[in-house]
């Protein structure tokens, strides 16, 4: 296990040369002014650890104009620690019509939980726009698609991962009925292995 000192305050090239990087990437999309960036790094067996960068002067644009060397000067502070396990299959949500589910990625586990929650409200009807969400699941180890759609938030939804079993079934495409049985299965076994650790 790698001891981080969480208030300490990182160059990317220290974070580089101290831990292996497994992914960097910005925070926010399509919000050019706000160019924060995330460093994930594999800190434990079951961990990955997630600093953030404290620059907040540059935009998205004035980090991609730097070179390597600039880049690395880039100060980072510790933010969070996540499971490894939850980065393997990703939701990345493209759209959506509730202030309570902002367009980002998240883990299946939190997505699921949040579409159920907003299936209980009371939604509000209108006849031009969809409720809910464009999202697409990807393997987060190779970067490849493995299902896109859109969950429309209703009483009678039971939210994203039933949804997913109900398509399994339904689906004609034999690729996108593999790729939705591994998720569920994936989802499964991430169940199983959260449950063992508590």
């Amino acid at each position: 296990m790698i001891e981080i000192d969480k208030d300490r305050i990182y160059s990317l090239d220290e974070l580089i040369n101290l831990y292996n990087m497994s992914n960097l990437e910005f925070k926010y999309y399509g919000n050019n002014k706000n160019g924060t960036l995330e460093f994930y790094m594999k800190t434990d067996a079951n961990k990955v650890s997630v600093f953030s960068s404290i620059d907040s002067k540059l935009s998205k644009q004035d980090y991609i104009k730097l070179n390597e060397e600039e880049a690395r000067k880039i100060k980072f502070k510790f933010n969070r620690e996540v499971d490894d396990l939850e980065l393997d299959i990703v939701a990345i949500v493209l759209k959506t019509s509730d202030v309570n589910i902002p367009c980002s990625r998240y883990s299946l586990e939190t997505l699921d939980k949040l579409t159920k929650e907003q299936d209980k409200e009371d939604r509000s009807k209108n006849d031009t726009l969809e409720d809910g969400i464009v999202y697409i699941i990807v393997d987060n180890n190779t970067g490849c698609s493995l299902y896109d759609g859109v969950y429309t938030f209703d009483k009678n939804n039971k939210g994203l991962i039933e949804d997913l079993k109900v398509k399994s079934e339904t689906e004609e495409s034999d690729l996108l009925k593999n790729n939705l049985n591994m998720i569920l299965n994936y989802y499964e076994s991430l169940d199983k292995q959260i449950e063992k650790s508590l």
